[in-house]
């Protein structure tokens, strides 16, 4: 049965305001619960979330314009969902909505979007409902259940952790604090293709919208959860590893045989006018939002590699740091080729800010190495029962607490080079 509940204002606002909803400890389980906010001038706006719960919590749909009118105000939820599992599906709770007027309009409107090097993965811990099992086969790269989700967005992500120009304190105490001048969202989930950035989402070889793949899982594509519009002043993102094939590659490096150099690069190559695309979409969505794509770093320092450092032998290391030398050649060249990018978008080259950090790094090493899966209890990770391999978690080759500093220093020096 459809099911739509309405909280409703009992006095009008005039104010700038922050929009939020509880989360209940039990039935909340939807990975795509969509709010409707209505400000009051006739218009709505559409925010979904994945709303995942075991314990208590307040979750902030954003900083929206309330205007007093003859129009409703307030917010509505159904138990509609894009997978269809909604309505006698996954649980939906229907709990207490708050409405916080705000002094004025917030100074700056945040949103982070892309794969794993953008939601933290490697960098525990993982925020609520982002690793969710049952886990997930390595082979196939899913998991039978419905539930799974392995977005695995840090407490400790770069964003979290980037002090923006002219502030003294870090996104993430700002966004705990809901701190009245700046709005912040992070939709980045690992694992995730261009596709499932953009509004596409995952699809199979027909082109059919499919649910429960990896990077996506149950929740929506990451340009349609709502949270880039007119007001948006920055997005950063990291995107197109998975699709140019680099986790297999390093995959098959660690395990059996690194791929031909020319297949590659040909992989990498496939990559640039999907991402050119992604771009300006993002950019119709924000139109005054300045774009940020960082690079993606070398994974090993070899300035100082002792042998025993790394399950990778020094020329395969050598090997896929020449590969993700020609990622960062091939970003730059797409950014380059979007249409009217101007001033609002830039990508940004982090390999000076990782210098020694890499894998057996002088720095004791900002990115790990191979992990071994299940990395943590959550159930969002790969496993692999009866293997007499390794079984590589999804963790292996990404930055770790360290790493992610080097990802916030090189955001904070890309927005001083872009006068944000």
């Amino acid at each position: 049965m459809a099911i739509t509940g309405t909280w409703k204002l009992n006095q009008p606002v005039n104010a700038w305001t922050r929009v939020f909803v509880h989360l209940p400890d039990s039935g909340s389980q939807t990975q795509q619960a969509i709010y409707t906010v209505h400000p009051g001038d006739g218009t709505t706006e559409n925010r979904t979330l994945n709303v995942y719960a075991t314990s208590n919590r307040w979750v902030s749909l954003g900083v929206f314009d309330f205007t007093a009118g003859n129009s409703f105000q307030g917010l509505e939820l159904s138990n509609f969902t894009q997978d269809g599992i909604g309505v006698g599906g996954e649980d939906i709770a229907w709990d207490a909505a708050a409405f916080q007027p705000l002094p004025a309009k917030p100074t700056d409107f945040v949103v982070q979007m892309g794969d794993s090097y953008s939601s933290g993965e490697g960098a525990q811990p993982y925020l609520q409902g982002t690793d969710v099992g049952p886990y997930a086969d390595l082979g196939s790269q899913s998991s039978p259940g419905r539930s799974w989700n392995a977005c695995r967005r840090s407490q400790n992500s770069w964003i979290r952790q980037t002090t923006l120009p002219g502030r003294s304190t870090e996104i993430g105490q700002l966004a705990d604090t809901d701190d009245a001048t700046i709005d912040y969202h992070s939709t980045a989930c690992s694992g995730a293709y261009l596709a499932s950035i953009d509004s596409t989402g995952a699809t199979d070889t027909t082109n059919t919208r499919i649910w429960g793949h990896i990077g996506q899982h149950h929740e929506v594509p990451q340009l349609t959860a709502g949270f880039l519009d007119a007001n948006t002043t920055l997005v950063v993102l990291t995107a197109g590893g998975n699709d140019a094939g680099f986790s297999s590659t390093v995959q098959n490096c660690a395990l059996l045989d690194c791929p031909s150099d020319a297949s590659v690069k040909s992989n990498i190559d496939s990559i640039e006018g999907s991402l050119e695309t992604l771009l300006t979409h993002i950019h119709a969505k924000a139109k005054n939002a300045k774009v940020v794509l960082l690079g993606y770093p070398e994974l090993f320092d070899m300035t100082d590699y002792k042998v025993g450092c790394s399950v990778m032998t020094p020329p395969l290391a050598n090997e896929l740091n020449g590969w993700a030398d020609y990622m960062v050649s091939d970003e730059q060249q797409a950014v380059g080729q979007v249409p009217s990018a101007g001033s609002w978008l830039n990508f940004y080259d982090v390999s000076r800010e990782f210098g020694t950090f890499g894998v057996c790094g002088l720095n004791g090493g900002g990115i790990n190495d191979l992990v071994s899966a299940p990395s943590t209890t959550g159930g969002g990770d790969f496993s692999c029962p009866g293997s007499v391999k390794p079984c590589p978690s999804m963790e292996s080759y990404h930055p770790n607490n360290r790493g992610v500093q080097r990802y916030a220093v090189a955001l904070e020096n890309a927005l001083q080079v872009d006068n944000y």
